[in-house]
Order: C-alpha cells, then sequence, then structure tokens
C-alpha cells in the first residue's frame, strides 16, 4: 500500500470523516496531510509506525512499503528490491541483505 492509502485506511477504521480528524488522530498537522495527499509526499518512518500502531499491522510492514514508495519514486531498484524482501520475510536480518549484494 502507499502512504495516501494508509491514510484513508486510517480514516476508514476509526470513522473520520475529514483530513482535519486525521492529522489529529496521528498528532500531524493539516498541512502535513495536505503534502501527502497533494505532492505525492511519502510517509517518514515515525509516520508510518504510527499508523502501524493504529492499524494493528506489523511495523516492519508499513515501514516497508513507505521504502518501497520512495525508492521507487528515486528509481533505486536494488533499494526496492531489498525492502520488497523485507515487506514478504518480515524480518530484517542477513539473508535478506544477503540477497541485495547478491
Amino acid at each position: 500500500m502507499k502512504t495516501v492509502e494508509y491514510m484513508d485506511a486510517v480514516k476508514t477504521a476509526y470513522s473520520l470523516t475529514s483530513d482535519y480528524q486525521l492529522a489529529k488522530k496521528l498528532a500531524e498537522s493539516p498541512s502535513r496531510i495536505s503534502l501527502y495527499r497533494t505532492n505525492g509526499t511519502v510517509m517518514n518512518d515515525e509516520m508510518a509506525i504510527k499508523i502501524a500502531y493504529l492499524l494493528e499491522l506489523n511495523p516492519l510492514k508499513v515501514l516497508s512499503d513507505a521504502h518501497i514508495e520512495y525508492e521507487t519514486k528515486r528509481g533505486n531498484d536494488s533499494l526496492v528490491m531489498f525492502w520488497q524482501e523485507v515487506r514478504k520475510s518480515g524480518k530484517m536480518d542477513t539473508e535478506v541483505l544477503g540477497k541485495m549484494v547478491a
């Protein structure tokens, strides 16, 4: 999932009707939420962890999705593959790192 999709999932899970309410729930400014929506800004690690907590998801899944989104925009295929492995395995260990450098 991408940043905006996660934000929408939080809105749905908590029956929030506006991005203003979402901003309050995430302890973010409304302008920050607007940046995510209008500029395609990718959530940072802190936001990913908040969202994982609110949606009761494995934080590595949400962090991985954020990094995949970011590295895809940068065109960094090796890091996209790394974060895809982290997401798939649910862990970050030497086996995942080995796949990146192999």
